[in-house]
């Protein structure tokens, strides 16, 4: 295993503590049978000391640091200075590693003194080790983004590639897909119309909300789901100068492009939707933008207690999703006391008009479902990321069209304002679905 690019020298010494566990991750399903640096049951006892790893700009892995572990599987481990994209090993007595994980910076927590890592797990490892496959492919250290890395490899993902019959192949799809995906939402973030685009900000600014998401995950004392909404919160926080609407845009694009590849890398239909924590965020928060644009605040906390729904559910039982889903756009489209049919009383729209233009919104919707699916089906081996990206961008710009031709119209002619709804139904229908 291989870790990180060294970051600049800052003369003080860093603590990085952490644990190591016999699970597969914070919202998982115990594995049985786990193997060599794969996690799962025994992993705590069969580990002898944890080892911190760094890729020098050669390409080269480099140990920084070592440290024993305790009966409980804690561990401490000193550094000489402060770094970026670590690679944490669980050693066994041989030598041969046991489980590992990314530490996306040593920075601590803010108010914090010393950095907790996220726990050892299956799922963890799977994130060290696409990160490794992704440099090991010729992607600089510097250029991934490990943060969205590990928010797109899920505990499901972990257990379909951990059984799969051929790993390395497995890796090499991932990091084929992570890299596509990431490079889809950057360029999302850098089309016509955005008013500003950092690539470095937008890879640094959410490492201290990671490390807060770490530390809450190795604490146990905020549920998953808690953790992770607060995360999220803290990422956008980080990045004021993208809209909610971009950072959805952004995430409609890199989720999809990333299930389009990386199907192939799981078992059956086990991770074939694995939708993205990251998108369910994405959703929520541009509805509650649209609707503070629109004035109607009063409605966010609907819309807003629909996301947290759909959020936990996801988080807890994504075997679940798409009644998730469904419960979710009914709340915000389609049940007749919908945040939708809600606003548009306000606003003046007969209800009849208004069932008539969702129930054309959804056969719209319907039918980027159907080319999405499709889309998830075709064998895109062949296929470079950067076409791959565009072509599924070119996609939702016709759905975009074609809503804005048949539905936007005809809200105009409603006598209400046609953007608003609009948005709504877009953002709802661009949601990643089973």
């Amino acid at each position: 295993m291989c870790g990180m690019l060294i970051a600049c020298r800052t003369g003080d010494e860093v603590e990085v503590r952490g644990r190591i566990t016999n699970g597969s991750g914070p919202a998982s399903q115990e594995l049985s049978g786990a193997e060599d640096a794969w996690g799962g049951p025994g992993t705590t006892a069969a580990t002898a000391k944890v080892r911190a790893s760094v890729l020098e700009v050669d390409g080269q892995a480099k140990v920084i640091a070592e440290a024993d572990v305790d009966d409980q599987g804690g561990y401490s481990l000193k550094l000489d200075q402060s770094y970026v994209r670590v690679i944490l090993e669980a050693v066994g007595p041989t030598g041969r590693t046991r489980a590992s994980a990314l530490l996306d910076s040593t920075q601590p927590a803010p108010g914090q003194d010393v950095r907790t890592a996220p726990p050892m797990s299956t799922e963890t490892s799977l994130e060290a080790e696409v990160y490794a496959q992704m440099v090991r492919d010729g992607v600089e250290p510097g250029n991934v983004d490990t943060v969205d890395l590990r928010l797109r490899l899920t505990s499901r993902r972990a257990r379909a590639v951990r059984l799969s019959s051929d790993i390395p192949g497995a890796l090499r799809t991932l990091s084929m897909a992570v890299r596509a995906a990431q490079q889809a939402r950057i360029s999302a973030y850098a089309a016509p119309g955005s008013v500003y685009f950092n690539k470095a900000e937008l890879l640094s600014a959410p490492r201290d909300a990671a490390s807060t998401l770490d530390l809450a995950l190795d604490s146990g004392t905020t549920s998953a789901a808690k953790a992770y909404a607060d995360f999220f919160a803290a990422r956008d926080a980080a990045l004021p100068m993208h809209s909610a609407l971009e950072h959805q845009k952004a995430e409609r694009d890199a989720g999809m492009v990333f299930r389009a590849i990386a199907k192939q890398a799981c078992l059956g239909n086990d991770c074939q939707w694995d939708t993205s924590l990251a998108e369910i965020h994405a959703t929520g928060a541009a509805v509650h933008f649209v609707l503070g644009q629109a004035g109607a605040s009063a409605l966010q906390p609907s819309a807003d207690a629909a996301a947290s729904e759909l959020f936990s559910n996801l988080a807890t039982s994504p075997a679940n999703a798409a009644q998730a889903w469904t419960t979710y756009r009914a709340r915000i489209l389609d049940a007749e006391d919908s945040v939708l049919y809600r606003w548009a009383e306000d606003a003046g729209a007969n209800r009849e008009t208004m069932r008539s233009l969702v129930q054309a919104a959804s056969g719209i919707g319907a039918t980027l479902g159907v080319v999405m699916s499709e889309l998830l089906r075709q064998d895109v081996s062949s296929s470079s990321p950067e076409a791959l990206a565009q072509s599924i961008n070119q996609t939702f710009t016709n759905y975009t069209t074609e809503m804005t031709r048949i539905v936007g119209f005809n809200l105009g002619a409603a006598g209400i304002s046609a953007q608003t709804a609009l948005k709504l139904m877009l953002i709802t229908q661009e949601a990643a679905r089973p």
